[in-house]
């Protein structure tokens, strides 16, 4: 009898641009009966919790069939601050240069979508773009790097929504790089992005590689976090692994079709 995986996707429909997304095709082509939706389908075998949310309150999380695994169904907070190794403060004796980040994931762009902005909301973005520190705002998908934490204006440290970190970038030449493990259950790979801009995109990458060996430092983090599936971001310093960002319903840049997205899906039948 054919299996069924069940996804409890926000927002609804699932956006193409998610590994997820991918991975459903490869599902379906094996025969594994696949179920998107706010809510998880009754006859679910396995489901999966695909909210792009940071945080999600435990009254939030749909009701799953008995008996059926839930897939990062523990895994219910993500902000950074649960796992930094960089944060300073403004009594820390750091001298060094400093990065702004917010707390949420990915600029808090999914939780901003929730509210209703105000015309001065709105007002407020576009002035950012020219002066963040006059908009009293982070720049739209941006991080500002500043020389050191004198630099770092006094509205940002009072605002719980906002951390300074130490910016420690992995550096290679003239490139700056920062590598990621990608994973669902017990199948994974790693890479490694090289880019002209600090904050490494793929918009400012120019090369990329697979890594083979990932730090046990990872392990143990994902372990933490409850993620049966998910990202995290690292870079290597000193010989020290440092965890920039994790994720959870992490996106994809590349063709959904490679040998080593089809591996990834593989990671299904641990549950089945």
């Amino acid at each position: 009898m054919a299996k069924t995986v069940s996804i409890s996707a926000l927002p609804v429909p699932m956006s193409n641009k998610y590994v997820l997304s991918h991975m459903t095709r490869h599902w379906r082509a094996a025969g594994i009966g696949v179920e998107i939706g706010a809510s998880f389908h009754e006859n679910a075998d396995v489901c999966i919790l695909h909210h792009d949310r940071t945080r999600i309150d435990v009254g939030d999380l749909p009701k799953a069939p008995e008996g059926a695994r839930v897939l990062n169904g523990d895994a219910l907070d993500i902000s950074k601050r649960l796992y930094t190794q960089l944060e300073v403060l403004p009594s820390d004796g750091w001298d060094g240069a400093v990065i702004i980040k917010t707390d949420l994931n990915n600029f808090g762009t999914s939780e901003r979508r929730l509210g209703r902005p105000t015309a001065f909301d709105s007002f407020r973005k576009r002035l950012s773009r020219y002066s963040w520190r006059m908009a009293r705002r982070l720049p739209p998908r941006e991080y500002p790097v500043l020389p050191s934490i004198r630099n770092v204006p006094d509205w940002i440290w009072a605002d719980g929504r906002y951390l300074v970190e130490k910016f420690l970038p992995e550096r290679h030449d003239d490139l700056f790089a920062i590598r990621g493990w990608l994973f669902f259950g017990s199948q994974s790979y790693g890479y490694r992005l090289f880019a002209t801009h600090p904050l490494v995109k793929t918009g400012t990458m120019v090369r990329y590689e697979y890594l083979t060996d990932i730090p046990d430092e990872l392990r143990q983090l994902r372990a933490r976090l409850k993620l049966d599936f998910g990202k995290l971001d690292y870079v290597v310093h000193d010989g020290r692994a440092i965890v920039f960002d994790a994720n959870k319903t992490a996106a994809l840049a590349s063709d959904g079709n490679s040998p080593r997205l089809k591996m990834l899906a593989d990671g299904i039948r641990d549950f089945l």
